[in-house]
């Protein structure tokens, strides 16, 4: 995929800018707190409607404005050109259309516009509890299969079904028929995530050995919450588990408390990486994820690197540059070029107060 073009109004600090962009190395230059990372986030939301900075679109929308547009130009795999519209309002009301049609449903839109964001947030991933990582995997899983992105869907309904009976009662019939498309929807997710883990790792391995010139050896580990039951034995857990449940008024075990952890050298790399190999290991994944959706939907991701190069210690610097995918296209942000022999390679925009100026000697 190639973005050829954006246009934003009313999109946090950014009052109205109108961006093409020719090549695929593009560079927003400019001081902290300018808006660099503000359209760093708008190209991503094009992707998943989401912000990788933060949860739901609230709080997105220019103050003073009542609603924020954002109008994107692809160009796929063969040449096509794609439009979308995405419009949404102060309390996170959005309206979506691809090429003039309104898109109602988000899977007929997952995984047709793919990126991958390379973020210092992407810390928590290594650093904080299991949520942040159970939604990175289910993100990165649905955008690459409609079946995952449809069985999650169906789990959580029936978990919010099954959580709600446990807190006001219900009747073991009621009980029964949630927990059975619950224990099927588990046994399916837990399989399509046993299956993907260990591509995921491969992914990881490699581009980790590449960052550190192969000093440590890098890896994912799956920790399901419920392993190898059969759907038989699931339900009869959840029935087992009610009266306990209705305790805690909520369910205490399936896939929505699974979890994976980094590992460094066979170690949990939480306790036992430094912060210099951290940065490297969220980096890798962030590549894993990238070579994961390209052959999952026959599509190159784009790449979104916010300030992330400047970070990096000089090898890994050097490193990382190796590893971006060359048929890639890429958008950074930094406050200066990661050094001063790449200036050349990349296509600049000044940033100062939401605007966005290509310098004349470009």
């Amino acid at each position: 995929m190639r973005l050829l073009g954006i246009n934003l109004s009313g999109f946090r600090n950014i009052q109205s800018a109108s961006l093409s962009f020719e090549g695929d190395r593009v560079f927003f230059l400019g001081p902290n707190g300018q808006g660099k990372t503000n359209l760093l986030e708008a190209i991503g939301l094009s992707s998943n409607l989401r912000s990788f900075r933060k949860s739901g679109l609230d709080g997105l929308v220019e103050e003073g404005k009542k609603e924020a547009q954002l109008f994107f130009r692809f160009s796929d795999e063969t040449g096509n050109e794609e439009e979308i519209l995405l419009r949404f309002g102060n309390k996170g009301q959005k309206n979506l259309e691809l090429n003039g049609e309104k898109i109602n449903k988000l899977r007929d839109y997952l995984g047709l516009f793919p990126s991958v964001t390379l973020s210092s947030r992407d810390f928590r991933l290594v650093r904080e509890g299991p949520s942040d990582r159970r939604k990175w995997l289910d993100m990165l899983l649905s955008s690459a299969s409609r079946e995952y992105l449809d069985c999650l869907q169906s789990f959580h309904r029936a978990l919010r079904e099954r959580n709600a009976l446990l807190k006001r009662g219900g009747g073991d019939a009621e009980f029964v028929a949630f927990e059975q498309v619950l224990s099927q929807s588990a046994i399916t997710l837990q399989r399509l995530r046993a299956t993907a883990f260990p591509v995921l790792a491969k992914e990881l391995s490699q581009s980790y050995a590449s960052l550190s010139n192969a000093l440590e050896e890098a890896s994912l580990s799956y920790i399901p919450n419920l392993s190898d039951l059969t759907l038989e034995e699931l339900v009869t857990q959840y029935r087992l588990d009610r009266e306990r449940d209705k305790m805690l008024g909520s369910t205490r075990h399936g896939p929505h408390k699974d979890d994976f952890k980094f590992l460094l050298d066979q170690r949990d790399a939480r306790t036992y990486a430094s912060e210099g190999q951290q940065r490297g290991l969220v980096l890798a994944l962030r590549l894993a994820e990238f070579s994961y959706l390209q052959k999952a939907l026959q599509k190159k991701p784009i790449i979104l690197a916010d300030d992330v190069l400047g970070e990096l210690d000089a090898a890994r610097k050097a490193n990382f540059k190796k590893l971006l995918p060359p048929e890639a296209q890429v958008f950074a942000t930094g406050t200066a070029y990661p050094s001063e022999e790449e200036k050349v390679m990349w296509e600049t925009f000044l940033v100062e107060a939401g605007t966005f100026v290509q310098p004349s000697n470009t």
